[in-house]
């Protein structure tokens, strides 16, 4: 796990070093963090790579980077973990090639030389990388299938520079970095940014399970898709039987469990956490470090199913207790959270991961089970309300809007179902359930409020249109979670906060061969009317003891809530009056000041129907904007 940056120049740039490797290596040091253990820079004839090593593989200086194979023609700068480099090292030795190192990322060469641009298809991991041949003067970048790991690009007709985080663009004073206003608007109505897009108009993310192959002798860059969901979706008609799973999941936290130091795992006490519990006490061969959070708030706090989680299995449970919501927090959580990033919970994700820090380098947590095996309410709503949406709610949705705006809280959600509900007439997919804002409304809070051609909508209907080729309309909205909400926020979530403190997070549940063999199945939505997870609860009845089984499977999803409102009025409050003052709104060339101000009072006089969400989205973004103004702190 680590941090890449590099610039390859496509023509002659005078003054290069000054330009560009100085500022690289600056940019390098200021990104320690997602690597501290060792630092490497490797320059020649106008490309520059530079690495940021957190050793989990190969603890050795054998697996430093940039990593140049033993021909010397092909040089790669490498952040992730290749899980079945072994299997891989294996197969590829009896294809003659040779090793001198045991790290994964010569591997990653090897298997490139045998394969050409197929050689992602190999690859069980997380990743995000850059392989150089110098004979060739072809350059390849690859993102792993899910999106784990994040690959950012600027290019133009003289260079591409790229990098694990879009901040550190800024220390280089040759290229333009303006905000993408179409993103922004995408920000206020889903909270995050869907990929390729960016923040910035000429900065992009090379997607997930993509390759970007650039020629510098032709002038000339190609991309290619080597794995897409689309292809298993629909595959087979029966449901995969329990065991099948269970031989899946098993596997995947197997090869996730290979590295040359600690590996903890993430304990909410929840259904996911606790099967990975069960499957890492069988497969780890040593007591197991588990994290917990205890929250003084009864309501968010799941501290009581962890213990008799890690009692049932002896773990040894540490219980983190998070430091004060300060104003340095979440000025360091907006700071590392990259792109503008409304999820309130990478505040504590970010204090978590501080704590776990202390302990060890590795985690296995739970992403993606609520995605695969439809965790969320959500999934369940859309079974029933796209039948409700055929009627004309139309009449009854305005007398909820009159009603209130009477003030009659407990009509409130009422309201919010209706709207919902005739919302499916466009068929915006899951977006209905998560979005703050529809584009439209969004738009009056811009300060350039027009027309807009580029809306996550439109984007997401194309995702939605392709899905209902081969699946229906439930399997389309779980689907479209797997490509925008799951690598757009909760993955940025997990990898900016642990990278933030040098902790690397593994996600067993996003392994691609279960995910290949959940989105085979067009049945997989035939669950009991109010209960999720179906395969994950039978699965853990087996697995955890009796003493605690019944209590921990039939446990409803417990969502983690943040009080938003209750930080912005108490210990965010000196930052909120000033992002939300008159003079910095009115100085701010995006916000229109006056929707935002009259938004911002409703906020504090706690009037009904007050959207906390979008208060807590333009809040971040503002405070983002202060950063992105002064360069995230590198001078120019």
């Amino acid at each position: 796990m680590c941090g890449i940056i590099g610039v390859i120049s496509k023509k002659e740039l005078k003054n290069f070093r000054t330009d560009y490797f100085d500022p690289l290596s600056h940019a390098l040091d200021q990104m320690e963090y997602r690597g501290p253990d060792n630092k490497g820079i490797w320059v020649e004839d106008g490309i520059c790579f530079g690495h940021r090593r957190l050793s989990i593989i190969d603890l050795s200086a054998d697996g430093n980077q940039p990593f140049q194979s033993s021909c010397k023609r092909y040089m790669t700068v490498f952040n992730g973990e290749i899980y079945n480099y072994q299997e891989l090292r294996s197969d590829l030795k009896k294809l003659g090639h040779t090793f001198r190192t045991e790290s994964d990322t010569e591997v990653i060469i090897a298997a490139y030389i045998q394969y050409g641009k197929d050689f992602c298809k190999v690859l069980r991991g997380m990743f995000a990388l850059v392989i150089y041949d110098r004979e060739a003067k072809q350059v390849v970048f690859a993102r792993d299938r899910l999106g784990k790991k994040p690959l950012f690009l600027y290019e133009n007709e003289e260079l591409i520079i790229f990098s694990s985080e879009i901040k550190f663009f800024h220390a280089f004073k040759n290229i333009a970095l303006d905000i993408n206003e179409e993103s922004l608007l995408n920000f206020l109505s889903l909270q995050y940014i869907p990929g390729p897009a960016t923040i910035y108009q000429n900065i992009r993310q090379i997607s997930p399970a993509n390759v970007y192959s650039y020629n510098l002798n032709k002038s000339r860059g190609e991309t290619s898709s080597y794995w897409s969901m689309f292809d298993y979706v629909g595959e087979r008609k029966d449901i995969p039987e329990i065991e099948e799973i269970d031989s899946l999941i098993e596997k995947s936290i197997k090869y996730r469990l290979v590295a040359n130091v600690d590996i903890g795992l993430l304990l909410s006490g929840g259904i996911d956490s606790s099967l990975l519990a069960c499957y890492m006490h069988k497969l780890a061969g040593k007591k197991v470090k588990a994290f917990n959070v205890s929250f003084a708030d009864k309501t968010i706090d799941e501290s009581v199913y962890a213990q008799k989680v890690a009692a049932s299995l002896d773990l040894d449970l540490i219980t983190l207790r998070l430091e004060d919501i300060t104003v340095e927090n979440f000025s360091n959580s907006i700071y590392h959270a990259d792109q503008p990033l409304g999820d309130s919970a990478i505040i504590p994700t970010y204090l978590i991961s501080k704590s776990i820090a202390q302990h060890v380098k590795v985690v296995l947590s739970g992403e993606g089970a609520d995605e695969l095996f439809h965790g969320y309410d959500h999934y369940r709503y859309e079974k029933y309300f796209y039948q409700l949406g055929k009627f004309p709610f139309n009449g009854a949705s305005a007398l909820m809007e009159i009603i209130s705006g009477l003030g009659i809280h407990k009509f409130d959600k009422v309201r919010n179902k209706l709207r919902s509900i005739g919302s499916f007439r466009k068929d915006t997919g899951v977006s209905r359930w998560t979005s703050i804002l529809s584009p439209e409304l969004s738009q009056s809070y811009l300060k350039n409020a027009k027309q807009n051609t580029g809306n996550y909508e439109i984007q997401f209907n194309c995702f939605l249109q392709d899905f209902g080729k081969k699946s229906g309309k439930l399997e389309s909205s779980l689907m479209l979670d797997l490509l925008t909400w799951l690598p757009d926020d909760l993955l940025v979530k997990t990898d900016r906060m642990m990278m933030a403190c040098s902790v690397e997070a593994r996600t067993p549940f996003l392994d691609h061969h279960l995910v290949e063999e959940v989105l085979r199945s067009s049945s997989h939505f035939n669950q009991p009317l109010f209960q999720s997870k179906n395969y994950l609860r039978q699965l853990l009845k087996k697995k955890l003891p009796s003493s605690v089984s019944e209590l921990i499977s039939n446990r409803p999803k417990q969502g983690f809530e943040t009080p938003k409102l209750q930080w912005l009025n108490s210990s965010l409050s000196e930052l909120s009056s000033y992002l939300f003052s008159e003079e910095n709104l009115k100085n701010n060339p995006y916000v229109n000041a006056g929707m935002v101000s009259t938004l911002w009072q409703d906020a504090k006089k706690q009037k009904p129907g007050t959207n906390n969400r979008l208060v807590w989205n333009i809040f971040c973004f503002l405070e983002w904007h202060r950063q992105h103004e002064s360069k995230f702190g590198f001078t120019k």
